[in-house]
């Protein structure tokens, strides 16, 4: 049975290349920090860089082929520990490399290019899903996992990014490409111009704003709950979590809605999980916020909601660099937001990442941080 309170996202291969650890021995160690359920990238199932450093390196590769994703998921199954199969469904820029055609218009006319690690496809690009929909059949098939954590299930954005001095009109809004347009306008029965971007931007923002919004929320709706039906068909009982961004309906009026197309109160029909990604120290933000918004996703969704933490302080370099985030994320700091979310609406927390917790298990800052974990709702 799925018990959301303390999660870790595993989205390296760092406990096994680097740690040297086998799966039963990092399962025990996960169990020993109190953790009841890993949202993990796998070897079927694997991930490629984002701020985190997922792909195996030519030297790596060896011993990467040893590496039993099965063995790690009964050995976490053995000790109560729920396993999600995660799996980025709008990004993958080895996919997107080769399918340059699917990439998305903004309101400016411009096609997306990459963003620091971030490029990302709408989820109406068809073949995309279908591409993401067969590795995810094909991994619950052997992995038999207890649920499947969909990242970047939404219209592409670099929400990282988007800073409280951010101004919404700079930034780019996706997509107002033709077969976009021609989708909408067969969905709707809205007239809009289907070959001149900052035309049917300019109309759609004018006349049609709430229509636009409502057909993306829909279309990322309509995508989950076909990976949801598919996978259903195979393990009836897999239950679907979402990537969640941490934003307020308020912030840059609505953006979450009507720029990357995701509404929890939507997309509860066909999720079980709402992970949001509380990163405070990204969005420069303080130790509070992760519990309010996880309460306000928890009470828009009125589904299971756990909000994830920072282990680490990260996007402090290149263009990064300088933009007023904290350099250091503090054991009292995370302690903090512990226990915030202990007295929140929220189901429970996820911890980024596992790496992290490895890294300072045997510290004495580490063990405080775990220990803390190991006392969250108990």
């Amino acid at each position: 049975m799925f018990d959301p309170r303390v999660g870790m996202k595993i989205y390296d291969n760092v406990w096994y290349l680097r740690h040297r650890l086998e799966p039963e021995q990092a399962a025990d160690i996960l169990s020993a920090m109190g953790v009841t359920y890993v949202m993990a990238q796998s070897k079927i199932l694997p991930m490629q860089d984002t701020a985190i450093e997922s792909e195996v390196t030519a030297e790596e590769k060896v011993r990467f082929a040893t590496l039993n994703d099965r063995a790690f998921r009964d050995a976490l199954k053995a000790r109560g520990i729920s396993y999600f199969a995660s799996i980025n469904i709008g990004f993958d820029p080895n996919f997107i490399a080769a399918n340059q055609d699917l990439l998305p218009i903004d309101q400016f006319g411009k096609r997306e290019g990459k963003t620091d690690w971030y490029i990302g496809l709408p989820p109406d690009r068809k073949p995309n899903i279908d591409h993401k929909l067969a590795l995810l059949e094909n991994a619950t098939r052997i992995l038999a996992p207890d649920g499947v954590h969909l990242g970047f299930i939404r219209w592409p954005g670099f929400w990282e990014i988007w800073l409280p001095d951010v101004k919404r009109a700079s930034m780019p809004d996706y997509c107002y490409g033709a077969g976009t347009l021609a989708r909408f306008r067969a969905a709707t029965g809205i007239d809009v111009p289907l070959n001149d971007p900052i035309a049917a931007a300019a109309l759609i923002a004018k006349e049609h704003k709430a229509a636009w919004r409502d057909w993306k929320c829909g279309v990322t709706v309509a995508a989950v709950g076909r990976i949801r039906d598919a996978l259903r068909a195979i393990k009836s009982d897999v239950k679907i979590a979402i990537n969640t961004l941490p934003l307020f309906l308020s912030d840059f009026d609505n953006v979450a809605e009507e720029v990357f197309g995701q509404s929890p109160a939507r997309l509860k029909d066909v999720a079980d999980v709402f992970e949001v990604m509380a990163y405070h120290q990204i969005l420069r933000r303080p130790p509070t916020w992760p519990a309010e918004i996880a309460n306000d996703v928890k009470r828009r969704s009125g589904s299971t909601t756990v909000s994830t933490i920072q282990g680490s302080a990260l996007y402090l370099n290149g263009m990064h660099a300088n933009r007023g985030r904290a350099t250091d994320l503090s054991t009292d700091e995370f302690i903090s937001m512990v226990d915030g979310l202990e007295k929140s609406e929220a189901d429970g927390l996820c911890v980024f990442t596992f790496t992290d917790f490895l890294d300072m298990r045997e510290t004495a800052e580490g063990k405080r941080r775990i220990d803390r974990l190991k006392a969250f709702r108990r």
